[in-house]
């Protein structure tokens, strides 16, 4: 428990628990963000949900998004804090776009009122290493000529704070050089710092921390046990099925022993 307490003191905005709480609990300095990120005003937020939940099977199961809110300018954004390079981000985001429009759909809108969507991924590393920029924003474009753009209302946007590209503004840099643990005198950067301290005060969310925790150790020992439920039951059929082929070899060794017999009498 201490050593927990230690490390929820000397947590950062790159911690997902502290980053969703964030940004639930500032809203404007949510706002502020997509606005610096996608380098324009935004609509004022009229839904702000921390890791929300959208279902996507009938048995309940669902994904969970880091970030998600509505402005009142009918868009609705997702942002996501990635500091692990799974390999997986572009496919994910377009999982997370999909239910994003899924859920959308739900509420018995026709194809064309389909809001515009936007699936923000924030990373301390660099998805695309060979280029080196520090944002990525992906929109449809016709492959015959790009500057057909298909217009179907989504955006997928990677910001990466590992970029070498002098490719953003100032304000951006220096947000980027904070997720690296890099302070400065940047009004974003001090309104962010003030509220990650915030967090690391706050008991209600230290506790609620200590208990997302506490679940995911017991999820993972649940993982762990399934898996070695399987590994066993797997060693048990590769055993059983070693036995088969043991007898099996056995039975074509008396063949042909027989066989042999049989031919020396002929």
């Amino acid at each position: 428990m201490i050593k927990d307490l230690e490390e929820y003191e000397h947590l950062t905005i790159t911690n997902n628990f502290i980053f969703c709480k964030i940004m639930q609990y500032y809203p404007d300095l949510c706002k502020e963000l997509v606005e610096l990120i996608l380098n324009r005003k935004i609509g004022s937020i009229v839904k702000n949900d921390s890791e929300h939940t959208i279902e996507t099977s009938p048995d309940g199961k669902g994904v969970r998004l880091d970030v998600y809110f509505e402005d009142d300018l009918s868009c609705m954004y997702d942002i996501e804090m990635q500091v692990i390079d799974n390999k997986d981000l572009p496919r994910r985001s377009r999982f997370y776009q999909s239910i994003i429009d899924n859920r959308d759909l739900e509420k018995g809108y026709d194809y064309t009122q389909l809001r515009d969507s936007y699936v923000i991924f924030i990373c301390p590393f660099n998805i695309f290493d060979e280029y080196g920029y520090h944002i990525y924003t992906f929109q449809a474009r016709a492959k015959e000529n790009t500057n057909i753009i298909l217009e179907d209302g989504t955006s997928k946007v990677f910001v990466c704070a590992k970029g070498c590209s002098d490719d953003v503004s100032e304000n951006m840099k220096l947000f980027l050089d904070y997720l690296s643990g890099e302070l400065s005198d940047n009004n974003l950067v001090r309104k962010l710092d003030d509220a990650v301290k915030f967090a690391r005060k706050s008991k209600e969310w230290r506790a609620e921390y200590m208990l997302t925790q506490q679940d995911k150790l017991i999820m993972q020992h649940e993982y762990e046990a399934l898996l070695s439920e399987k590994d066993e039951a797997l060693a048990e059929k590769n055993e059983a099925l070693a036995e088969k082929d043991k007898a099996i070899a056995e039975k074509n060794a008396e063949i042909a022993r027989l066989k042999a017999l049989l031919d020396k009498k002929e």
